[in-house]
């Protein structure tokens, strides 16, 4: 007779011989009911096999690391440039670049079954240049915007990312959110357009770098989705090419830029606690950019940028009251309400569309 029942996992497998359900189980299984047979005694093995990417609450759990990581990074980096005032943001983003593509190759060398990726190919990286300049404009006008900005301000802006990542994905795969959720994004856009109206610590500069990386990050989030699915590869492969295809233009932006003639003049550079935020930052960089791959991948675009809108909540709170630069402005402070009042609106219609899909019933 034929299976009739579907494997429900690789580790529990049901079938239906002469009218009886029984148990197929692993070669390895096998051996240790052999060995019980023959008079040894062996504890049974627990449920720990199961894969973390099986688990129901994985994407939850993706999402929620990301979330902390853009938390860290952030302060992190506003720390380097406002309290230690660090203004080479260039010479930063090469460390962190560098030090992913090291960890990246480590962790192929050293787990090629686990993190292991085919070698470069000319025909992949042309394929895959498109995400590698997005996420180029997306690091260094995010490090030159906190320049000129403070944290509040710069979180508000970035609430762009999500009506742009909303158009993008109407565009590229006709995917359009019900009409209550492209409300909560007008809502959360115009707080931040607001916001910028009332700053009382107007700075050209830094709108035009924090929406350059507004709409880098939107593109840099649908590319991942777009060209991550038709690669075929792995998130460290990606990694591994975007900052490889990245490298070159970040390096001809620091020759650009004179930082490299001016760096030995910093009168920190040999302050251990600068150089313990700078070698902490350069870390996160990596593990950043892998949890917004891997976000992207496991959830969707759209569920990545609402996961930095989360965020960006507690970033707020802690730039209000870590590096004194905010203006306690009431206009302001309303806006910048208004515009995460919109973001937790539209997170809260995600989750519970998200929740009601997982809810009804297969046709």
């Amino acid at each position: 007779h034929r299976a009739t029942d579907k494997p429900r996992s690789p580790f529990c497998v049901e079938a239906t011989q002469s009218g009886k359900r029984v148990r197929q189980r692993p070669v390895g299984e096998l051996g240790r009911q052999a060995g019980a047979d023959k008079g040894a005694t062996m504890k049974p093995e627990s449920g720990a096999t199961e894969r973390y990417s099986d688990m129901r609450c994985f994407p939850l759990m993706v999402a929620a690391a990301y979330g902390v990581v853009s938390i860290t990074i952030t302060l992190f980096n506003k720390a380097i440039f406002s309290v230690y005032n660090f203004k080479y943001p260039m010479i930063l983003f090469v460390a962190q670049m560098t030090f992913s593509l090291i960890f990246v190759n480590g962790m192929k060398f050293a787990y090629p079954d686990k993190y292991g990726f085919p070698n470069f190919e000319w025909k992949m990286a042309k394929k895959l240049l498109p995400m590698a300049m997005g996420w180029w404009v997306y690091g260094i006008s995010g490090v030159i915007a906190l320049q000129y900005l403070n944290v509040p301000m710069f979180s508000a802006f970035r609430r762009f990312t999500t009506l742009i990542v909303m158009v993008g994905e109407y565009k590229l795969r006709g995917r359009l959110p019900p009409r209550n959720q492209q409300m909560a994004v007008v809502v959360m856009s115009l707080g931040a357009a607001l916001a910028g109206l009332t700053d009382v610590q107007f700075s050209l500069p830094g709108y035009f770098w924090v929406l350059t990386c507004a709409v880098s990050t939107a593109v840099y989030l649908l590319f991942i989705d777009k060209l991550g699915r038709e690669s075929g590869l792995n998130d460290f492969g990606l990694l591994f090419y975007n900052n490889l295809l990245a490298l070159p233009f970040m390096l001809g932006s620091l020759i650009f830029s004179g930082e490299l003639n001016r760096i030995a003049d910093f009168p920190l550079l040999n302050d251990t606690f600068f150089q313990c935020f700078f070698v902490v930052s350069a870390v996160q960089a990596f593990l950043l950019n892998f949890l917004i791959f891997m976000c992207t991948r496991v959830n969707s675009p759209l569920i990545t940028s609402i996961t930095g809108t989360v965020k960006d909540l507690f970033t707020n709170v802690l730039g209000m009251t870590l590096f004194g630069d905010f203006p306690f402005n009431t206009i302001n402070i309303m806006s910048i309400v208004v515009c995460f009042g919109g973001s937790v609106w539209y997170s809260r219609l995600k989750y519970v569309a998200s929740m009601e899909g997982k809810a009804a019933p297969p046709p």
